[in-house]
């Protein structure tokens, strides 16, 4: 019943074909005519030549181009009857010395014809862009200005698969043939994938490769069904409102007082079914316990669904969405991954793409920010590095948290660690140094808090005498209570004592006099890091001692 130019034998129906032409159901009717695997349309609407070709292009056309017996033949039959001037694909700058098609070419680019039939009177050559049209009355060809807007334009459309007319019964004729180009007729040669037939007797038939009757696939023209298209059962049923029925056609509806759908209250579909019902539910839902509502289907409990490597299912109400994991994205039904390195999320622009993700690195002299992946932040792998000065100004340099600026042998600007744990005035008990920082720890029995208090593992005691027992390790200390009676303090010890204190109090002095100095260095660096300055006041410290307002500062970190 079907042709294909390959020779192949009638396909099934083809969802994917017919949806492309599914939106002609409700399109205005024009002029046609089908040849073989070509359809020529003409359309009665006033536009300028690159509006009339965009108009065909919409329908997968474009305008005529007249270049065989088969295209002149399809004017010869359009356009009788008709009057005014109509657009064909002919365009260019006209050439009077040409012969032919006088330097015009087709809209498809050749610039060839099988023959030419320009007016007699038709010889003036302008500079500018011409367009060609045909007149109805004697079919000749006219240059004129392409912005001109005359009685319509002829379309030509070409496919490569079609129908041959539908053969109804003894008692049934072909009512009218509706093509998916925009024009129906009761007689037609060849039918075009997405035609419609309609039968004197209600029947409807689409063409697919082969002419099915409604109902078919509820996606292609709600399945030829008057009123709704439900499928039940994996196969496509017209439905009815309350009250009409569905007739013997299995697609249009009458009324029926005696309809037991009416009043059934279900919430998606009733189907009559021998003097009862049945409630149907679209596609996506299930029907409840009560037989008459209808829930959601998670289609993502199927695991087939969405199966795709990166890629998962996520349930929605009614039907399901299939989307890619995180780092991912979806092209052409495939999860595939994004390079996000090609946005430059890294601060000095080295960066490594991963599946799904990425990595920043940094230039020597920096690491990673503890505190932001995609930032760097100065690092010093040992006890002295050079400083990071501006190349225009060697007076604004910087070094990494944890060092001070000093100078070198030459009078370059270094970056020194700071031994933090040299007083031991960070943590409560021990103090491990390290490059740009130090770790606190604590004894046996203890247990270590905010990163620098010892606090007792079983509550604090309240011993009488304290000292220490050398026989345990270093990092405990024990209370001892002792039994001795004090012993009379003699004026030499009593002033051995004074002198002592006068010398611990003059230590203090110049202990608290270099840690002012040091928390003003420090509070220097602070300020010129967050206005991203890079000159730092020189400090030159020989054996650099924190102070006491440095303690537990950087522990906390």
């Amino acid at each position: 019943m079907c042709d294909r130019i390959s020779g192949s034998s009638t396909m099934s129906l083809s969802l994917g074909v017919i949806l492309l032409l599914a939106f002609f159901s409700k399109v205005e009717s024009h002029i046609g005519i089908c040849v073989g695997y070509q359809c020529f349309v003409v359309r009665k609407d006033s536009a300028d030549f690159s509006a009339a070709n965009e108009v065909c292009k919409s329908t997968g056309g474009h305008l005529q181009a007249v270049r065989t017996n088969a295209s002149s033949n399809a004017i010869s039959t359009l356009l009788p009857g008709l009057t005014g001037d109509f657009w064909i694909g002919l365009h260019g700058i006209c050439s009077s010395s040409a012969s032919g098609l006088r330097g015009y070419k087709w809209i498809t680019g050749q610039d060839e014809a099988d023959f030419v039939n320009w007016a007699s009177d038709d010889t003036a050559c302008l500079a500018s862009q011409q367009c060609v049209t045909v007149s109805s009355d004697n079919l000749k060809w006219r240059g004129r200005g392409c912005t001109d807007k005359p009685t319509g334009f002829i379309c030509e459309y070409a496919f490569d698969m079609a129908c041959q007319p539908l053969q109804p019964g003894t008692h049934t004729q072909i009512e009218m043939y509706k093509t998916p180009y925009d024009f129906e007729a009761p007689h037609l040669d060849s039918l075009p994938m997405g035609s419609l037939a309609k039968l004197s007797n209600g029947e409807k038939h689409v063409c697919v490769g082969d002419w099915i009757n409604a109902p078919w696939g509820c996606e292609v023209l709600n399945g030829g069904c008057e009123h709704k298209c439900t499928s039940v059962n994996g196969q496509p049923t017209c439905t009815c409102p309350p009250g009409s029925l569905v007739d013997s056609n299995g697609w249009s509806c009458s009324v029926d007082a005696a309809d037991p759908c009416e009043g059934a209250q279900c919430q998606h579909t009733c189907l009559p079914q021998s003097g009862t019902f049945v409630c149907l539910c679209d596609q996506g839902y299930a029907l409840d316990a009560d037989g008459k509502s209808c829930k959601d289907v998670d289609e993502c409990v199927d695991k087939r669904i969405c199966a795709g490597d990166h890629t998962r299912c996520e349930n929605i109400v009614g039907s399901f969405a299939c989307v890619c994991e995180q780092g991912f994205e979806m092209e052409k039904g495939i999860c595939v991954d994004i390079n996000e390195c090609a946005s430059a999320p890294c601060e000095h622009n080295i960066c490594n793409n991963t599946e799904g993700s990425y990595t920043c690195s940094c230039a020597d002299g920096y690491k990673i920010s503890d505190e932001d992946p995609h930032m760097c932040e100065l690092h010093c792998p040992q006890q002295v590095c050079p400083a990071v000065c501006d190349p225009n100004d060697t007076f604004m340099c910087f070094c990494p948290d944890g060092f001070v600026r000093d100078k070198g042998p030459n009078g370059e600007p270094l970056c020194v660690d700071i031994d933090e744990c040299e007083f031991n005035l960070y943590c409560d008990q021990f103090c491990e140094n390290s490059f740009g920082g130090y770790t606190c720890s604590c004894g046996e029995g203890y247990e270590l808090k905010k990163g620098y208090e010892c606090e007792p593992l079983y509550g604090p005691e309240t011993p009488t005498s304290p000292t220490v027992d050398t026989t345990t390790t270093t990092s405990t200390i024990t209370y001892r209570p002792t039994t001795e009676s004090p012993k009379k303090v003699t004026a030499g010890a009593l002033l051995g004592i004074i002198v002592c204190i006068v010398c611990a109090l003059l230590a203090m002095v110049w202990l608290a006099h270099h840690c002012m100095k040091r928390r003003n260095e420090h509070s220097l660096l602070d300020a010129r890091k967050s206005n991203d300055l890079h000159d730092l006041q020189q400090i030159t410290t020989e054996h650099y001692k924190p102070s006491s307002s440095d303690i537990h500062s950087k522990g906390d970190r």
